[in-house]
């Protein structure tokens, strides 16, 4: 009898009955990650689409299998014991595990699947990451994206929990469960209409930017931390007649003449090259130079699919900074 008991609870957790393959990562797992996630029974039932009992008894049973609780009942819910909380890390690592050993299988018989979390700012997403994932689709129509275009209190959390795949962002070497992949080299300068007064000079200065009207950023998590730090010790009293964290909207406005801003000209290249706008650097030594990154999470890099995006994202920092090098540069 313990020995079968033991082949149960091994067979709970995917491994073998009797040396036979049985239901990988057993319906158990799911129902306790999912209990976990919502806090109710009834409400995990429902998005598992079982009854509420099935949920109810299979946990029950676990629980008088191990001899503790897992979750405490309360009156509007379940929570994690400590020895739940113990047993939830097992299971979502066991369930994370599977889901990529799924996708390694697949990957070889040439089947690439699998979604690519990416998280990146602005300036990349309207140019860099739309133009990988046309050719990555053209390729393997079977891998999948979540883009995040976060704001800055779910950007610091994104990449502490280490939850995207691949970042798109200026370089912070506090990321440490990532790897910088590649590098776009790029300046920091006054964005503005040609018909700008400043528009013709060679560089300008965050002082004489002040005299104008500027179109500001809502977030400083869209600057690095060298660049915020020299807007702070220059002194410059803006007068922001409009302040977004859309780069659409900055743009536009940028466009109508309402103001100038300060970018890279990543975000901006089709509309440089067109002559609609300028980009005149900034004379302070701090703004000469900002390094965007492509982090990818050094644990998931081996995977195909992630691998993919990985590779394209880097020809397509090479494309942008080929065109940002070819744009017309100011008069001497």
């Amino acid at each position: 009898m313990g020995s079968a008991k033991i082949r149960d609870r091994r067979c709970l957790f995917g491994i073998t009955r009797n040396g036979v393959a049985v239901a990988m990562h057993a319906v158990i797992l799911r129902y306790l990650d999912q209990v976990a996630r919502v806090g109710s029974i009834r409400r995990a039932a429902e998005k598992l689409n079982v009854a509420s009992s099935a949920v109810n008894r299979q946990i029950l049973k676990l629980e008088a299998e191990i001899g503790v609780p897992i979750f405490e009942r309360r009156g509007n819910g379940v929570r994690l014991t400590p020895a739940g909380e113990q047993l939830m890390r097992h299971t979502r690592n066991t369930l994370a595990e599977w889901r990529r050993t799924r996708l390694e299988i697949a990957a070889i018989s040439g089947d690439i699947q699998g979604e690519v979390r990416i998280t990146a700012i602005p300036s990349l997403l309207v140019r860099v990451v739309p133009r990988a994932i046309k050719a990555i689709a053209a390729r393997h129509p079977n891998i999948s994206f979540r883009v995040i275009d976060a704001d800055p209190a779910e950007h610091v959390e994104e990449m502490r929990a280490a939850r995207p795949d691949i970042a798109l962002i200026f370089i912070d070497k506090r990321h440490r469960q990532y790897e910088i992949a590649a590098r776009l080299r790029t300046a920091l300068g006054a964005i503005m209409r040609v018909d700008h007064p400043l528009a013709t000079a060679r560089q300008v200065t965050l002082s004489e930017c002040a005299a104008y009207p500027v179109v500001m950023l809502a977030d400083a998590w869209l600057l690095d931390a060298a660049s915020e730090n020299e807007f702070v010790r220059s002194g410059a009293q803006f007068k922001a007649r409009i302040t977004s964290n859309s780069l659409g909207v900055m743009k536009e406005t940028m466009k109508a003449g309402l103001g100038l801003g300060f970018f890279t000209p990543t975000g901006f290249v089709d509309e440089i090259m067109s002559g609609e706008l300028v980009h005149v650097p900034l004379a302070e030594p701090g703004l000469a130079a900002s390094e965007i990154g492509l982090f990818v999470h050094r644990t998931r890099s081996s995977a195909h699919h992630i691998s993919i995006v990985a590779d394209e994202l880097k020809r397509e920092f090479k494309a942008v900074e080929e065109e940002i090098t070819a744009m017309p540069r100011r008069p001497a």
